[in-house]
């Protein structure tokens, strides 16, 4: 295997000319496909007991790129990935023929090839495929980073994050993860006999979240649209048109700030089921996670950040409003003065609450002063009515809702609540978000007749629930950037 010390070009230029030889060398070089071969996880599996210096005399196709080769005299070492693990490739010079030596002594860092060999072990104990004969797959013409920690930031790894792919087995093994936990949740939903269904990404109204849209412009129809920031109302209209258990698992979209836990591009899991409250949709979140907590093994003991969080059952459920007046040492319920309350809290607050109403000032100290110290699985509820527009409101506490949100590690994790069904009330709220928008607020509702007219044929009650799997993905994998449990994070052009 070749070293250069040479420019990048230079380098580029030498592996370029390698294609010319190896097409020259062998009829067979780079096929357009290669089957009939082991994953190397199950040789691994399989043989990993056997005694040091101990030739199997059982030969395997393996196939994976090259990663590093070291060599040692007669014998050379060659690093071989493929998608389930790594495996060691001895080559032993003087029981191969010339021909067969000329590829390994041609092959590259990074270079994807096929080969043929007995499984063994050296005498000091590597687990290795012996090899009898190769075929180069396909050729790397960029020398592979020996040590990723050796780039310069982080952001190249996101830049190029198919190299962060090969050489980070964790970066990796986090997607794959993600892919089994979006796995569990349709296995779990459908368990319980909700169907996955699809409802439009480009929307003429941005509704269903308080949230800033991204826009574009449909040129056949000539209008504005928006991609969406969630899915809700196009789901409860499929709860209106008889559907009682709907699930939608997607993409949604929000012109807003990028942070650790914040990307415009998310992921979550939402669903209605007809005839259930919020109770009920709090039990199913608590029981989707059990699930997956248990599918893949994870203790519900779990550190994240270092700090430890118990997530066994059952979780905690609190008031907004008793959180805040444990807080503050006062007490406030969805009755109370707020001129009265203000004063109390004067007491043990140095800055002055601009909230007009009881419930936007429970609501503005619950944000900026509790949520991020819940460690612990929380499902937060009685939320004043002026910030959930679609929840339905408690019959007993006017002003507060039937919503929660769950809480972990200070993130918000998931948001359900009792559906407001009475369509008189809802155009209300939607004329009265509209208004907000209209003096500048551009996270406020868009008023949305047509959903309107939607809840008039009647919408029956109905539990609603939207939850985010990237978070939940990062505490499950201990990753505390949502770039990290994302594919290919949004990053801002390098020039």
């Amino acid at each position: 295997m070749s070293n250069f010390s040479k420019s990048e070009k230079e380098i580029f230029e030498l592996r370029k000319q390698k294609i010319s030889f190896f097409n020259e060398l062998s009829s067979n070089s780079f096929p357009t496909s290669f089957e009939g071969t082991v994953d190397i996880e199950d040789i691994i599996t399989k043989h990993k007991d056997i005694n040091d210096g101990e030739h199997t005399g059982i030969d395997v196709s393996i196939k994976g790129r090259i990663l590093q080769a070291r060599s040692f005299g007669k014998l050379s070492f060659f690093d071989l990935l493929d998608n389930t693990g790594k495996i060691q490739l001895l080559i032993d010079k003087s029981n191969m023929s010339k021909k067969e030596l000329s590829f390994f002594e041609n092959y590259d860092s990074g270079d994807i090839i096929g080969a043929l060999g007995e499984i063994m072990k050296t005498k000091k104990g590597e687990l290795s495929i012996k090899v009898k004969s190769s075929t180069i797959l396909s050729k790397s013409l960029k020398t592979l980073p020996e040590k990723w920690h050796g780039l310069k930031d982080k952001e190249t790894r996101f830049r190029q994050r198919y190299l962060d792919f090969i050489v980070n087995p964790d970066s990796k093994k986090t997607i794959e993860t993600r892919s089994k936990i979006i796995n569990l949740i349709r296995n779990f939903m459908e368990s319980k006999g909700f169907i996955e269904v699809e409802t439009p990404i480009l929307q003429p109204k941005a509704g269903g979240a308080i949230a800033k849209p991204f826009t574009t412009h449909h040129n056949a129809l000539d209008i504005d649209m928006f991609l969406r920031i969630a899915p809700e109302l196009y789901l409860k209209r499929l709860i209106v048109g008889g559907f009682e258990k709907v699930f939608e698992l997607g993409k949604v979209f929000r012109n807003e700030g990028i942070d650790q836990t914040h990307s415009p591009e998310f992921t979550m899991m939402e669903s209605y089921e007809a005839y259930v409250d919020v109770t009920t949709v709090m039990d199913m979140v608590e029981n989707m996670s059990t699930y997956i907590f248990d599918e893949l093994g994870i203790e519900k003991n779990i550190k994240f950040m270092d700090i430890e969080a118990d997530f066994s059952g059952p979780w905690k459920r609190v008031s907004m409003y008793e959180l805040v007046s444990k807080k503050f040492k006062v007490d406030i319920k969805h009755d109370s003065d707020i001129k009265k309350v203000k004063r109390e809290l004067k007491k043990n607050l140095d800055i002055k609450p601009e909230a007009k109403t009881v419930g936007l000032l429970v609501y503005e100290l619950f944000e900026n002063y509790i949520e991020d110290d819940i460690t612990s699985p929380t499902f937060v509820t009685d939320y004043p009515v002026e910030v959930s527009p679609f929840a339905r409101e408690n019959k007993k506490k006017p002003g507060v809702t039937e919503r929660f949100e769950l809480f972990a590690f200070g993130s918000e994790l998931a948001n359900g609540f009792s559906e407001l069904i009475d369509s008189e009330e809802q155009e209300d709220r939607l004329k009265a978000q509209a208004h907000q928008k209209a003096k500048g607020d551009e996270e406020a509702h868009v008023e949305d007749q047509d959903y309107v007219e939607a809840l008039q044929y009647g919408l029956p009650p109905t539990g609603g629930l939207g939850f985010g799997v990237d978070r939940f993905v990062m505490i499950l994998t201990n990753n505390i950037s949502i770039r990290e449990v994302l594919a290919f994070p949004h990053l801002k052009p390098e020039n």
